[in-house]
């Protein structure tokens, strides 16, 4: 109960970033400010744990939030977002709004993330062959998040919008132990 309530503040405060975005024409800045400050947020010890403590006054977390915004040179849009969330005790949701805020971003530009698995690194043939080759089925413009790992054997495992093919040398395998599994019980194995 608790997840889906944290997914709806994630969402109602990503759908609101997303149209003063949109509205002003500066999806792509506003996306950029949302990841650059989230990383720079990861990468200073101390700053993710300090934005949400409620003891910490309201006031020096935004003035903090204004300093890091001189230096960071983030709109004053975003700046007065991360005010807006320091104030209604929010901004421990950064990570939910900025993969909903991704999510709305990549349906608006009719960008698809595609995920694919593959046992080593693809070459960059490989990659733009998958890339067009979802890109003329979908109509939209892909995006490739590759993934390693070795279980797989070979072949790939490619997520396309929560479908998933699989054509992994793991499972292919798996499929004819299967089959021959099933083949020897019919002729008494």
């Amino acid at each position: 109960m608790q997840q889906l309530l944290n997914n709806k503040i994630a969402k109602r405060y990503a759908g609101a970033l997303f149209e003063v975005a949109r509205e002003s024409g500066r999806t792509e800045e506003i996306y950029k400010e949302l990841n650059g400050f989230i990383a720079f947020c990861d990468n200073e010890t101390g700053l993710k744990e300090f934005l949400p403590q409620t003891f910490i006054d309201k006031k020096k977390r935004r003035e903090v939030v204004s300093l890091l915004g001189e230096k960071l040179s983030l709109s004053t849009e975003f700046i007065s977002f991360i005010c807006l969330l320091i104030e209604n005790e929010r901004t421990r949701y950064l990570l939910k709004i900025l993969q909903e805020f991704t999510r709305l971003r990549n349906d608006f530009l009719e960008i698809l993330t595609v995920n694919v698995v593959s046992a080593k690194k693809l070459k960059d043939g490989e990659i733009k062959k998958i890339k067009n080759m979802i890109e003329k089925a979908t109509g939209k413009s892909v995006v490739i998040s590759e993934k390693i790992s070795a279980e797989i054997i070979g072949g790939y495992i490619i997520n396309v919008d929560g479908k998933l093919y699989n054509g992994s040398i793991k499972t292919q395998l798996e499929n004819l132990y299967n089959y021959l599994k099933q083949g020897a019980s019919v002729y008494g194995g």
